[in-house]
């Protein structure tokens, strides 16, 4: 691998409570949090359009905690069922394999916060978790959970931004038997794309080497240290 981000995961102590009962304020806070990032890598020559996309990442006993910042020209939500075509909104994901196995989580979210999650050795034959699974991974879409389509004609500096806050516990993990995410290492990647808008971005943090966008090339995935 010619090049291999590696990113260590800190432990914070955020206010559970207000994860029932303010939502909105458990997300803001948590941008005090976590371990500031940017998805930046623009690969693919064919697909050169580049959002602004950060993310922060931490975790807390057996939550992992990843919140997503864009800013880009078009916005686009449609999808609002959990495990449809997310990829083709404006999607941010998370691919991450335990250490020492072949198989990999993939963890694909847009931008109101609809979940298309799967586990498999490579794309083809990949395994959904039950719905129940899916249920205990909270997210937090600063635009809300309804359709939302907004294009914005001049500068990506100047387009509006949406976040995305995001609870995922251990038992999403489910081939897994983790109790907490303490001192776990993984390998994985971190991405943004949105397949049917206007204009098509395919970004991802760790440098993905192939000759057309592609999100399940493990080979180029970078560290993820749970400190």
């Amino acid at each position: 691998m010619d090049h291999c981000s590696k990113l260590i995961i800190p432990e914070v102590a955020p206010d559970f409570d207000l994860l029932s009962q303010d939502p909105q304020k458990f997300s803001s806070d948590f941008d005090q949090m976590g371990r500031p990032a940017s998805i930046q890598n623009v690969p693919w020559p064919e697909y050169p359009d580049k959002p602004d996309v950060q993310f922060r990442i931490a975790w807390y006993q057996n939550y992992l905690l990843l919140k997503y910042y864009v800013r880009e020209r078009e916005i686009l939500g449609t999808f609002t069922q959990d495990g449809s075509d997310v990829f083709k909104d404006s999607c941010v994901e998370l691919f991450l394999s335990p250490e020492n196995k072949e198989y990999y989580y993939n963890f694909e979210f847009n931008c109101l916060g609809s979940v298309l999650a799967q586990v498999g050795v490579e794309r083809k034959e990949r395994e959904v978790p039950e719905k129940s699974i899916l249920d205990r991974i909270v997210r937090i879409p600063s635009l809300g959970t309804s359709p939302y389509h907004h294009y914005h004609e001049g500068l990506v500096d100047e387009a509006p931004s949406w976040s995305l806050m995001l609870v995922i516990p251990t038992s999403a993990f489910f081939k897994e038997s983790y109790d907490t995410f303490k001192g776990l290492k993984m390998q994985g990647n971190l991405y943004k794309c949105g397949d049917l808008l206007q204009t098509p971005h395919y970004l991802c943090w760790n440098p993905v080497m192939s000759e057309s966008p592609d999100f399940h090339k493990t080979e180029f995935f970078g560290e993820l240290w749970f400190s």
